[in-house]
């Protein structure tokens, strides 16, 4: 018995440059919370993993052969790593910064690979790629550093190339050159000048192909044109509404053309005759801010990631835009399967949507919004509707054909709605609340059928049985109650000693009850018999536990951030998968058995394959 990571469906969206195109044209390199992900841009389950970090990746960068990357993270383990794409292998660790790495670029011959700290840190590095050694480092500057790149040789008064590389830099108010002597193991940095009294804050840079100037994107709106014979602003050029949020330089055979990305969601392409003539050639706009660009080895394509979690291939010829794939850009609360259904799951995310995911390709089928200002933090579907809780005290459902909103039932739990579950027969809906209390909602006329209140702290899960004329619910007070929804008594009540209940599954005989929780043990309760029957020590606080169909495995996970599957029968564990970066939220078992899905404080949702 194990699990094999399948598929994840996340992106580090809110990090600049964080998903690149390969330069074979064919794949995708990104990072979704700790883990680098290498996948198809044509078949959406062909995706491998690169896992080395214990925390979010903040900056990702592809060597020109596309036979490296390199990622850093942040954390109190702000290490660099370097990929060997072609074996799928980490090949070096860099340890050396501490707090956060802002950002990471190759040299354009690929031999060595600069690394910025962040404003703690205020350190950078260059290494060696095929030694690992480290050639040079200094003091950060700018303070801080959002963007590195390197643009080739440094080149003498006669602009003849010398044995130094140069680098460009900006952050703040201030561009800056660095030098690379390698033979001298010298990092030196070289101030840029203003043409005027113009002060911009920088966000990002490019150079043109010749490496004659570079370009600085600013939070104003236009790009900064550089001279990098004499180091000095030549102009601005305006480029968007929202500040420039990245920027490429696209080869032609004459004169300048740059695609850039902006924080209004557009990208366009500048073109002119020399790079202080830009003007704009053509516009679209996508569905949010554009922090990442990337282009193939041919530059006839570009790879698009807006803050929202969309990807899209951009022809750069005519700028036509093809949709490619679609993540969550927030923090996963809550995944379910609609019930009896294999191929399809929801998740509930703190970008506001709750997400209607079709496993066979992973996309999302339906993006259903549940207000300004507030989020979903539990769902529960059927094949026609979907039903969520929300952090602002709503219930809300969707159709689940067109995601439409059907109706809403505002104040049902003060504090959020923080599980749900949807009967079999379809005619009511029971909640729990941060509060303690359980309340039972008829579909039919969205009315109050019944108000349960024993739980003295949040209601952590609530699980209906088959016949729908029972509940089951697991709170923070400690306690496994469960409920006659006809008569609107408690049945039973069951204590943990310690702490506080997070999650419960029922298996299929309705009387064997497994828990977990604040505690760090896995209980496992016969509703008949006051005591636990069993208790499993843990090394973790377990936030999600789940039952295959067949009650032979359970699956857990929570603040150890991996999956653990485990035979009931003997309650050895039997296999784990690392994927999560972040404490897992929740997981689910598919209604055949096949699949886990796992989502959690990552912004991942991560399937699982299980093989018996």
């Amino acid at each position: 018995m194990s699990v094999d990571l399948e598929h994840a469906i996340g992106c580090n969206v809110e990090f600049r440059d964080i998903s690149h195109l390969h330069p074979n044209g064919t794949h995708y390199v990104k990072a979704a919370g700790g883990v680098v992900i290498l996948g198809s841009l044509q078949d959406p389950h062909e995706q491998e993993f690169l896992q080395g970090h214990d925390d979010f990746i903040t900056c990702l960068a592809i060597s020109r052969s596309g036979e490296m990357a390199a990622s850093g993270q942040q954390g109190e383990n702000a290490d660099v790593i370097l990929w060997n794409l072609r074996s799928r292998s980490q090949m070096y660790c860099f340890q050396e910064q501490d707090h956060g790495i802002d950002c990471v670029c190759f040299t354009h011959d690929d031999r060595y690979l600069c690394s910025c700290g962040d404003i703690v840190d205020q350190r950078v590095f260059v290494y060696d790629t095929s030694s690992g050694l480290i050639i040079a480092w200094a003091q950060l500057n700018p303070k801080p550093t959002v963007s590195i790149a390197s643009g080739g040789f440094l080149r003498d008064i006669k602009r003849r190339e010398t044995h130094e590389y140069q680098f460009a830099a900006c952050g703040g108010k201030l561009l800056s050159m660095w030098h690379l002597d390698v033979s001298r193991g010298e990092l030196v940095p070289q101030q840029v000048g203003s043409s005027g009294k113009q002060t911009r804050d920088f966000t990002c840079v490019a150079f043109a192909v010749d490496f004659e100037y570079f370009f600085a994107g600013t939070t104003s709106g236009d790009i900064a044109v550089v001279l990098l014979k004499n180091r000095v602003v030549q102009t601005f050029v305006p480029a968007c509404s929202g500040g420039v949020a990245s920027l490429l330089c696209l080869p032609t055979s004459a004169g300048t053309r740059l695609l850039v990305g902006g924080g209004d969601g557009t990208v366009s392409v500048l073109s002119g005759p020399s790079p202080t003539e830009l003007r704009e050639e053509r516009e679209i706009r996508l569905d949010g801010k554009v922090n990442c660009l990337s282009l193939r080895n041919d530059a006839s394509e570009a790879l698009a990631v807006s803050t929202l979690g969309t990807s899209f291939l951009i022809r750069s010829k005519d700028l036509s835009i093809k949709p490619h794939s679609q993540v969550s850009p927030g923090t996963i609360y809550d995944v379910a399967y609609p019930m009896g259904i294999s191929d399809q799951f929801l998740t509930c995310c703190g970008d506001g949507f709750v997400t209607l995911w079709d496993a066979n390709d992973y996309s999302a089928r339906l993006k259903c919004p549940v207000r300004t200002r507030a989020y979903p933090i539990s769902v529960a579907g059927s094949e026609d509707i979907i039903v969520a809780g929300c952090s602002d005290s709503r219930l809300v459902s969707f159709d689940c054909m067109r995601g439409e909103s059907l109706w809403h039932i505002d104040n049902a739990h003060r504090g959020g709605a923080t599980s749900v579950k949807l009967a079999s027969n379809m005619r009511f809906v029971i909640s729990g609340g941060a509060e303690g209390e359980l309340r039972v909602w008829e579909l039919r006329t969205r009315e109050m059928a019944a108000h349960l209140k024993e739980h003295m702290a949040r209601v952590t899960e609530v699980q209906i049985f088959p016949n729908d004329q029972y509940a089951i619910s697991v709170s923070r007070d400690r306690c496994l109650l469960t409920w006659d929804l006809r008569t609107e008594k408690r049945l039973t009540a069951h204590r943990e000693k310690h702490g506080g209940l997070n999650c419960l599954t029922v298996a299929s005989n309705q009387t064997t009850v497994v828990t977990a929780g604040q505690e760090k043990t896995l209980t496992f309760w016969d509703l008949r018999m006051a005591d636990p029957t069993r208790t499993i020590e843990l090394d973790e606080e377990v936030h999600g536990v789940t039952l295959s169909p067949d009650d032979r495995f359970l699956a857990t996970a929570g603040t150890g951030m991996t999956v653990k599957l485990w035979d009931m029968a003997t309650g050895r564990e039997r296999s784990r998968g690392k994927g999560h970066s972040r404490a897992v939220q929740q997981l689910a078992f598919s209604p055949d058995g096949k699949q886990i899905v796992s989502a959690g404080l990552d912004h991942a949702a991560l399937v699982w394959n299980v093989y018996a």
